[in-house]
């Protein structure tokens, strides 16, 4: 199957840095999109060290489709070493950290590596389904996990509960799907879906099927016009 890709990011129309970090290979059939965790320093080295940490051990690599999962699981965990370390050597960044939600497509699957609270939705003959469960206090409130009834916790929803670089071992939500011409994957960052619901997500995949390229900057303008809280970033990749 011929999957395209298309991608963008904006800073957004409060925060002064874009801490966000986006890659694609189109050829190679992989899209990320990298969050650096908000309130710790050194966010937009985290998300940066994330992407290209695993985009370079993709070219220079061979990989065989029965291996695609545990190499991609061996260059997230290398990245999450390389990013804790970088905080232990450089103390002015100790504590940086990023999300990941990374999306390889090989034959006739799509093989998914996520953690923090960025997002990948699946998008199908007019319906969009979340594949990843944010990795946040508030969906473990919601899951019985922890109780935000704690005043330690309240106010702090939102405060990420696993994320690369944040410890020497990390714990990676890793799935692989088949996949299906027609198919839209949305890899976004949380400034995308913190100010567009998902039933707007999916009104704009559905009115720009012809051109799928737009999507990414329609969806992008669409969050800034509902305030550009955060940075903002979109990766779509189109299964033809």
């Amino acid at each position: 199957m011929e999957i395209k890709i298309y991608g963008t990011s904006h800073v957004g129309l409060v925060r002064k840095m874009n801490q966000d970090s986006f890659f694609y290979d189109e050829t190679m059939g992989f899209g990320m999109v990298a969050d650096g965790i908000g309130g710790l320093p050194g966010g937009e080295i985290a998300s940066q060290m994330a992407v290209q940490s695993v985009a370079k051990a993709i070219w220079s690599s061979s990989i065989k489709y029965s291996e695609v999962a545990s190499f991609m699981l061996k260059q997230v965990y290398k990245a999450n070493l390389k990013i804790f370390d970088y905080g232990l050597k450089n103390t002015e960044y100790k504590g940086l950290g990023t999300t990941l939600d990374f999306a390889y497509f090989v034959g006739e699957t799509v093989n998914m590596v996520h953690v923090g609270d960025s997002r990948i939705y699946v998008y199908y003959r007019d319906h969009i389904f979340q594949l990843t469960i944010d990795h946040n206090l508030e969906t473990f409130a919601q899951r019985g996990i922890v109780s935000l009834r704690s005043r330690a916790l309240q106010g702090n929803q939102s405060k990420i509960t696993r994320g690369l670089g944040l410890q020497e071992h990390v714990e990676l939500d890793v799935f692989q799907k088949v996949i299906y011409s027609g198919e839209i994957y949305l890899l976004a960052s949380d400034g995308l879906f913190d100010m567009v619901e998902d039933n707007h997500i999916k009104r704009v995949i559905t009115e720009n099927l012809t051109n799928v390229a737009a999507i990414p900057e329609k969806l992008l303008h669409k969050a800034l016009k509902n305030g550009g809280k955060d940075n903002i970033s979109i990766v779509i990749c189109a299964v033809g």
